[in-house]
């Protein structure tokens, strides 16, 4: 039977139901599979998952990240990452990523082979805050003008992470550049091409994170500045964005190749905890930012 759908919004993302990810027939992930490779974003209602069953669930879709920095890291899971401001008895952090908000950007965007496919499961969110966005560079490739398009097309930009204090994760680290400048060192800047094809669909998407590009290759400061503003501004329209209220017991799956997310600062008053895994989706099958390297 085929599994139902509705959509996120009129232009893109899916909301898949009747679906237990903990007992998934093969027939039922290969859907998935299909949906994940044409639509970008994919929520799952009313999830209940151990970090066994995440993992699992994860691995058939490619292989598991893990991920840079080991402060966020689940103890038993490391392919894991807790999204959490909650602090263990000894009062040291859980996991990362804080209270605050967090600007457009593609994660690992800044790594050499960057893992494009994530699963965050909302195990306790506070209502009505902390909303996510996700910004679909997929569909802003196919609105762009051809002017745009020409500008963009062979070239490769660079990334960093840490890039811009405000818009980073870094701030978990505001106090401790120690811990700060050991990450740095593990991730030096990396360079991508800024348009990619998933080789399976056809589809094209922008692949430039407007905090994290260090420059564009060909061009000065200056005019990559003004080329990554002329993209944020052509991406930044309410057709090509859904934001996300999150509820318990969701699961969202984003492909970082085919989008730019943020998310708002969240109460700080009340619990929130989530878990994320990171794929390197197959090149076959996806948009895969430098396909050679394995």
């Amino acid at each position: 039977m085929a599994i139902r759908t509705r959509p996120l919004k009129d232009t893109f993302g899916l909301e898949i139901l009747d679906v237990d990810l903990a007992n998934l027939d093969d027939a039922t992930f290969d859907e998935i599979y299909q949906c994940w490779q044409q639509e970008p974003l994919l929520l799952f209602r009313r999830q209940s998952l151990s970090e066994r069953e995440q993992v699992e669930y994860s691995k058939r879709f490619g292989d598991l990240d893990i991920l840079v920095r080991d402060d966020m890291l689940s103890p038993l899971h490391p392919e894991i990452i807790y999204i959490t401001a909650l602090r263990r008895p000894d009062g040291t952090p859980m996991g990362g990523l804080g209270t605050y908000e967090i600007y457009w950007h593609h994660d690992q965007i800044y790594r050499e082979r960057p893992a494009s496919g994530s699963v965050f499961y909302a195990v306790e969110v506070p209502e009505n805050t902390g909303q996510t966005s996700y910004c679909n560079t997929k569909l802003g490739y196919d609105t762009m003008p051809d002017n745009l398009k020409k500008q963009l097309d062979g070239r490769r930009a660079t990334a960093k992470y840490g890039m811009k204090a405000e818009s980073s994760t870094q701030r978990d680290f505001v106090k401790d550049p120690a811990t700060m400048k050991k990450i740095e060192d593990r991730t030096p800047p990396a360079t991508h091409d800024v348009i990619l094809e998933n080789p399976a669909t056809g589809q094209k998407s922008i692949y430039l994170d407007p905090n994290k590009t260090l420059g564009i290759d060909g061009l000065s400061e200056d005019e990559s500045k003004e080329l990554i503003d002329a993209v944020s501004q052509h991406m930044l329209q309410d057709d090509l964005i859904y934001t996300h209220t999150w509820r318990n017991g969701d699961v969202v799956m984003w492909d970082n190749a085919r989008l730019w997310h943020r998310r708002e600062a969240f109460d700080a008053s009340l619990p929130r905890f989530a878990r994320r895994t990171t794929i390197f989706l197959r090149p076959d099958d996806f948009a895969v930012p430098e396909p050679g390297l394995t």
